[in-house]
């Protein structure tokens, strides 16, 4: 369950900007003129400013400070989904590549194998982010081939196969926690692959938005229905697997299942 994961001080500036990037994009899909655009900007970072404020402390959790800021964008400028065409273009980009990185996996002679060049692939899309201050990403096809082989050159630091793959073959099930489009194609490659031998695939998407994270409306788009059993919501936006924000039943669910694998920062401070 949930470590105590409290907010460092170099937590604000990163809050702030991506707070600042959420603006900025939900702005651009809103029809105004550029004088009523900059009265709203000023509100909603008044509005944020307000939240670092009052709620950031050495006992805050970084997940929810982010979420309530996350909520105060939304309110202020009426824009529930700010990340739509980047999660639209991230899920097409990787779609047009998913022959490619298939082929890559199948270039392994056995199930560890592919399963390990599955996992790389699977890194390469966490590199997907348009949540996460200071980090950019190249969305071009040859940048994200060339990422890939970097990846694969270095290899695992921690490699903890061996041990996923006897859980995997004892309780022939998974459920998988998914993070952000784009990256969810990758995830799509190894549910395929757990499939074809034998093991049940159980995909977890956000309930609501919440920056570039994946959702049902992602899952469809790229088809995780061909190789998941099942695709479930959390119930909620809230960042990672929230207890107290998710929906009761889900999590109930979700903390009797034998194995989880949970992708993103958000999962890990929260679950």
């Amino acid at each position: 369950m949930r470590k105590k994961t409290y907010i460092e001080p170099i937590c604000a500036s990163c809050t702030f900007e991506i707070a600042c990037k959420t603006l900025n994009l939900s702005l651009e899909q809103i029809n105004l003129n550029k004088e009523k655009k900059k009265e709203i900007k000023f509100r909603a970072i008044k509005q944020i400013l307000k939240i670092l404020g009052e709620d950031f402390s050495e006992y805050s959790y970084p997940f929810r400070l982010s979420a309530k800021v996350y909520e105060s964008i939304k309110n202020i400028t009426g824009i529930i989904d700010p990340y739509k065409n980047l999660k639209e273009l991230s899920n097409k980009t990787i779609l047009n590549l998913e022959d490619f990185f298939w082929k890559e996996i199948n270039k392994g002679n056995t199930f560890k194998e592919k399963l390990y060049f599955a996992i790389l692939g699977s890194i390469t899309g966490n590199l997907i982010d348009f949540g996460t201050a200071g980090h950019q990403i190249n969305l071009e096809p040859e940048n994200i081939k060339q990422k890939f082989h970097q990846i694969k050159t270095h290899g695992l630091k921690i490699n903890q196969i061996d041990k996923l793959i006897e859980k995997l073959q004892k309780y022939k099930k998974v459920c998988y926690i998914l993070d952000n489009a784009g990256e969810i194609v990758f995830d799509k490659m190894i549910m395929r692959l757990l499939k074809e031998n034998g093991i049940i695939s159980t995909a977890i998407v956000k309930g609501g938005s919440i920056t570039n994270d994946a959702t049902l409306d992602d899952a469809n788009m790229v088809k995780l229905e061909e190789f998941a059993e099942k695709i479930i919501t959390t119930g909620s936006n809230s960042y990672g697997i929230d207890p107290e924000l998710v929906d009761q039943k889900f999590f109930q669910w979700l903390i009797n299942e034998p194995l989880i694998i949970a992708k993103g920062q958000a999962n890990l401070e929260t679950f």
